[in-house]
């Protein structure tokens, strides 16, 4: 019976990974996790992060020039008070009136998504390469069903009293053990939890709208900025092209944020895509923990490795019994 304990040892180890696999839905988690990377991985870059962080400092700085120093210089030339400047904004450009409003509130909002996804980039990094940089997430669930079942053939090679079982046991189980080591499996696990549990609290429905919104507000501002409010105030000032331009130039970030617009809001418009296009794959994916599963991988190999040894051992015990006993 010594020798079969063993066996049954290795045979419940595949049974538990098998659990562990399909309780947490891992064939729908692996490809869904490998969608979203897909996704993330342009906006997720260092060049990528630091332009964003870029693009949303320029709008902050719109945003306090336009209402410190841009303003009160048109009212001048316009010869208004800062009410009535504030009245004909509203009445012939709209949408200008509403961003520049809705600016001290856009801002903050870009730059904390901007702040979490520079935060969370060497995660991404690490969960991105899951289970390697060349293999998608896709066969992570593949690998630990071939783990399960393989536990449970080792298991049942090794009630068959096969010599040589206890070896493939400890092989098995060794293999098991170098992959998950090799493969960095524990600490991009952990990566991919953190990154997760960060994206939990903003990652909704509700900032993907509101986002979509903001991008919209800002888009409607520039464009009417651009084609409507500066060509009419030139007109209306009696200023040529070259004169709106020196006029414009006292205000930097201003004429830079209306340079860069179409950039700006096609980086902009990229990363609201991603997270508006892998939303349902983040609710697929946000309630797994890879970590407690590596390690179970991780645990499973060793057990398996240590039910080897203790089957090499028992059939010794077993084989010194049938020498010690005495001929008939």
């Amino acid at each position: 019976m010594s020798r079969r304990l063993p066996a049954f040892g290795v045979i419940a180890i595949g049974v538990i990974v098998l659990v562990v696999l399909f309780t947490n839905s891992l064939f729908s988690v692996g490809p869904a996790f490998e969608e979203l990377t897909d996704s993330f991985r342009p906006i997720m870059t260092e060049e990528a992060i630091a332009a964003a962080e870029a693009d949303v400092a320029g709008l902050g700085a719109v945003s306090e020039e336009f209402n410190t120093m841009l303003a009160p210089a048109l009212a001048a030339q316009l010869q208004m008070s800062p009410e009535d400047l504030n009245a004909f904004m509203g009445t012939n450009f709209p949408a200008v009136a509403a961003g520049v409003e809705a600016l001290p509130a856009i801002v903050p909002q870009f730059t904390d998504v901007v702040g979490l996804l520079s935060e969370q980039q060497s995660n991404f990094e690490s969960a991105d390469a899951i289970p390697t940089s060349s293999l998608p997430a896709s066969s992570v669930p593949w690998i630990i069903l071939l783990i399960g079942v393989g536990a449970i053939v080792v298991g049942i090679l090794m009630l068959g009293n096969t010599k040589q079982a206890w070896l493939i046991a400890v092989g098995f189980g060794v293999l098991v053990v170098v992959f998950n080591l090799a493969l960095s499996f524990l600490p991009k696990s952990s990566a991919a939890d953190d990154l997760n549990e960060a994206l939990k609290p903003v990652y909704t429905e509700e900032l993907v709208a509101n986002s979509a919104e903001a991008l919209g507000v800002v888009s409607a501002m520039g464009s009417q900025m651009q084609s409507g409010m500066l060509p009419a105030l030139a007109e209306q000032l009696g200023l040529g092209e070259a004169e709106m331009a020196g006029f414009l130039g006292q205000f930097p970030a201003t004429a830079a944020a209306l340079e860069g617009l179409g950039d700006s809001l096609g980086r902009f418009q990229t990363m609201i895509t991603a997270f508006d296009s892998q939303l349902d794959n983040y609710e697929t994916i946000k309630d797994t923990s890879l970590y407690p599963i590596a390690l179970i991988v991780l645990v499973a190999g060793l057990v398996i490795i240590v039910l080897g040894v203790w089957s090499f051992m028992a059939g010794r015990k077993d084989d010194d019994l049938v020498v010690e006993r005495p001929q008939a």
